[in-house]
């Protein structure tokens, strides 16, 4: 037994790897599905009484991420008893006399419709009245299932007829629920298969370099890095423009990762990820980043003597603002609130042709303060950079630490954030 105490040290580091893989695991899951009620719900969330008119037992509703986007009713014991969806904003398109309508259609358990209802309509009012209180036309949904509804294309042949009077509202009422419910349906045909374009293959190649660099210490390897950091602006920078930066995160994280359409990008973000955490190699930030790589040559360019050494309480201030910017981001994802993530960071700089005045200015601002403050945007101002050093494994003598502590602060904030009604964020949009 005597191996015991030289494993326990082994242990407790990937015990802390695992804790700091969590706390990164957790925030993305509150933000999925945060984004998974925003994009169900959007404006004038669904509420227990709009379904409670169909179905009295509702309780509450639970948010279903497939494919039908819509929300599961719950009884007060949890069980399933049925389901709900509105018809913006997919049907937003659809007008009737003046505008579009949002209607709320309720099926029971066995998928079968129960009612459908004006939730707010943009349409002439007293249109929109006279389809409410045509209660033939409101109730010739019920008893239909959802894939009979979806598979409509002639309504007078599916014996559902327009309201005398309110002919162009009732149609567009007709033809906003099987829309709607057609969408769901025929999503599960859409293509998934993967699609390998030379982009994607240009990416691995920048990883197999990293690694290549970061693995590899033979001088006859490393004579070559100058080249490959060259590449990396000229190339991955201003030429592919696909860094990893807290816009594409997010925005992975808010909606989904598209590994189908970008094989090469998931699997670089993966690695820059990943690899860090199994082999306590910096990849990303160390040989590939090209802000990075370009700060390194802004160091070899300049005179010695035009480099300073940070004060004390400067490091200390700086090592907060990654911190802040991620907070910053929690606070855009969560509250909808009306900020380019891109501007952040000076990543999408790269792109010229479309980089926004405030990315072009972080980056100018960095490189200029790194000629002074050797890589000082790398030390104390990358947000994701700090995401990439918060999973990395350090020796086995890694501790909870400072970093540990905020990534449980982070965590703490999302939580909190994920808790705020949808209709208070939207008031403050």
């Amino acid at each position: 037994m005597s191996w015991i105490p030289n494993t326990l040290p082994l242990i407790k580091t990937w015990l802390l790897q695992l804790y700091r893989l969590a706390v990164l695991v957790a925030i993305a899951w509150l933000i999925r599905g945060h984004h998974d009620q925003l994009r169900v719900q959007g404006d004038w969330p669904i509420t227990v009484a709009e379904v409670k008119t169909f179905l009295p037992e509702a309780h509450r509703l639970v948010v279903d991420s497939g494919e039908r986007g819509g929300l599961e009713v719950r009884n007060a014991a949890g069980e399933k008893i049925g389901y709900t969806v509105r018809t913006m904003p997919e049907s937003r398109e659809i007008v009737g006399y003046s505008g579009p309508s949002d209607v709320l259609v309720v099926f029971d358990a066995e998928d079968k419709g129960v009612g459908i209802a004006f939730r707010h309509s943009y349409d002439t009012p007293s249109h929109v009245e006279d389809v409410k209180l045509d209660y033939f036309f409101m109730e010739s949904w019920n008893g239909r299932t959802w894939d009979a509804i979806a598979e409509i294309e002639d309504m007078n042949e599916a014996e559902i007829y327009s309201v005398t009077g309110a002919t162009r509202t009732s149609e567009a009422v007709a033809e906003s629920i099987t829309h709607r419910l057609a969408i769901a349906s025929g999503q599960e045909g859409m293509d998934r298969s993967v699609q390998w374009e030379w982009r994607d293959f240009a990416l691995l190649g920048f990883l197999a370099g990293g690694l290549l660099f970061a693995f590899q210490k033979k001088k006859s390897v490393q004579k070559w890095r100058w080249i490959y950091s060259i590449a990396t602006i000229l190339l991955l920078g201003f030429w592919l423009g696909d860094l990893i930066a807290q816009s594409l995160l997010v925005g992975w994280v808010e909606s989904r990762v598209p590994w189908e359409a970008t094989p090469g990008l998931v699997l670089f973000v993966l690695a820059a990820f990943l690899l860090p955490w199994f082999t306590r190699q910096p990849l990303y930030c160390q040989f590939i980043c090209p802000h990075g790589n370009l700060q390194r040559w802004a160091m070899k360019v300049v005179p010695a003597g035009w480099k300073r050494p940070l004060p004390g309480d400067g490091k200390w201030i700086g090592r907060w603002i990654p911190v802040m910017l991620l907070a910053v981001v929690l606070g855009v994802s969560f509250l909808q609130l009306d900020l380019d993530l891109a501007g952040i960071e000076p990543f999408d700089a790269y792109l010229v042709k479309s980089a926004g005045l405030a990315t072009i200015l972080v980056a100018v601002i960095g490189l200029a303060l790194s000629l002074f403050y050797p890589m000082i945007y790398c030390k104390y101002g990358c947000p994701t950079g700090w995401l990439l050093e918060f999973v990395r494994r350090r020796s086995g003598k890694d501790r909870f630490g400072e970093r540990d502590w905020i990534g449980l602060g982070l965590l703490v904030l999302a939580f909190a954030l994920s808790r705020i009604p949808l209709s208070s964020i939207f008031s403050m949009t």
